[in-house]
């Protein structure tokens, strides 16, 4: 089948038809107004469609496409290069994989990734090396361990270039330099399987006590309400009670059993901002009602006429990673995902990644491997790696949830921090909703509705 390859410029239209020709490629190659729509489009013919775009497309229309190709019998394939000039290309280049696009940064990696295709060998990252002078065999380093069965068998060609087959004596597929190959594989391997995933089908969720408390004007929700919003969801959070007095807390922690946690409760103070205003590891009932006096004074003089509920006081447990993750609704039920670590070093380097929910939890485990720290979340026995992964994507996918169910009433929700503990478990310490308008936009029109009725 021929490709259908929509290019933004004429330039880029005109390197595409050369490396296709060349790799003995049929592609249909031309300059589009708008080559996302056209490319959807194609899509939903059934036809293989690539784009090449000199920045990358907005996170909506990556979902629109994915979308697109998973509504279609058969689901035809999807390809996309976005050259190096946009904000993050590499940021949207990894989303646009997790959600099924082969994705790479340049145009010929792109044209090898269609030869690749086209040459109907399964799982070519499994592909054998043997026949590779060592050069090559280095470059494709990256797929070494991916093995897997299948994968066909990679040579050198009579141009110098790297060329496919799958098996010995079979056709063989050129697929240009070994660079561009192995840039080709490594995204296939990223985009495969990751179409059509779909959403979990959670039990004891209640989206009517979440959508009580979201009700109301555009605000952020206290870390209390937010985690009873989401507990609605059974996204995992700490066992807590909200006190109104010293002596409460004193009394309450006494019963959790010391050590506790105290936080601040204030919808006017977001803990994600004042860190001070939550405390640790305190041992006893005299330091709880001290700490709490502390705190409310602390709160009060900050912001003047703040709302101050009380603390939660929680059992105090040490983490053995702790995480943040931002969620903001997208199109089509789908929610973006920033997750990175929460520690002083995780946020000083910048160590987070994004991708797009739902998901499964094996895409969300090549997700968290992103992350420069990763071995702090998978380290030990294979047991334990399973059950930590588990636990963070079940906490997300079910806070993914809530966003999708309520996403015209939720910019964004937040969970910092969201702790790994020793034993594998996770849970949500702290939680903030950011409510839309949603609310204000509801009373405007049915104040239009009923001005309406009453002219007519």
């Amino acid at each position: 089948m021929t490709w259908a390859i929509l290019c933004e410029e004429a330039e880029l239209a005109v390197e595409c038809s050369t490396r296709a020709k060349e790799l003995g490629l049929d592609v249909d190659c031309r300059v589009s107004e708008s080559p996302t729509r056209e490319a959807i489009d194609t899509i939903r013919r059934g036809h293989d469609a690539a784009v090449v775009l000199v920045a990358p497309p907005p996170l909506e229309t990556l979902v629109e496409i994915a979308e697109a190709a998973g509504a279609v019998a058969g689901t035809p394939r999807i390809a996309a290069a976005f050259l190096a000039q946009g904000d993050d290309p590499v940021a949207a280049i990894s989303i646009a994989r997790d959600l099924g696009i082969v994705a790479v940064e340049e145009v010929r990696p792109l044209v090898s990734a269609l030869a690749v295709l086209e040459s109907g060998v399964e799982r070519p990252w499994a592909v054998a090396l043997g026949s590779l002078p060592s050069a090559d065999r280095q470059r494709f380093a990256r797929i070494a361990g991916l093995r897997q069965s299948g994968g066909g068998i990679l040579s050198r060609g009579d141009d110098g270039g790297v060329v496919l087959q799958s098996a010995k004596g079979s056709r063989r597929h050129p697929l240009g330099d070994g660079r561009d190959a192995a840039e080709a594989i490594v995204a296939i391997h990223a985009a495969a399987g990751a179409t059509g995933t779909p959403r979990p089908v959670y039990e004891a969720v209640d989206p009517a006590r979440a959508a009580g408390i979201l009700f109301g004007p555009p605000r952020a929700l206290s870390g209390h309400a937010s985690k009873a919003a989401l507990g609605a969801y059974g996204v995992p959070t700490p066992a807590e009670e909200l006190c109104a007095s010293a002596s409460r807390a004193a009394a309450e922690a006494s019963r959790m059993g010391f050590p506790v946690r105290i936080t601040l409760a204030s919808p006017d103070l977001r803990l994600l901002e004042h860190p001070d205003l939550i405390v640790d590891g305190l041992d006893h009932a005299t330091q709880v009602r001290d700490v709490f006096r502390q705190l409310v004074a602390t709160a009060e003089a900050r912001v003047a006429g703040a709302r101050i509920l009380g603390v939660t006081v929680s059992a105090a447990t040490v983490p053995r990673a702790t995480l943040r993750a931002r969620l903001t609704p997208l199109t089509h039920g789908r929610v973006l995902v920033d997750i990175g670590f929460a520690d002083p070093h995780g946020l000083a380097s910048g160590d987070h990644t994004q991708t797009v929910f739902p998901t499964s939890v094996a895409r969300f485990e090549r997700v968290l491997g992103r992350l420069a720290g990763a071995d702090l979340l998978v380290d030990g026995p294979a047991a334990v790696r399973r059950q930590t992964i588990d636990a963070i994507a079940q906490a997300v996918l079910r806070s993914s949830a809530f966003v999708a169910d309520h996403a015209d009433a939720i910019t964004a929700v937040e969970l910092d921090p969201l702790v790994v503990l020793a034993d594998g478990s996770a849970e949500v310490r702290d939680a903030c909703i950011e409510v839309s308008d949603a609310f204000e936009r509801r009373l405007d029109r049915e104040a239009g509705t009923g001005a309406s009725t009453a002219n007519g």
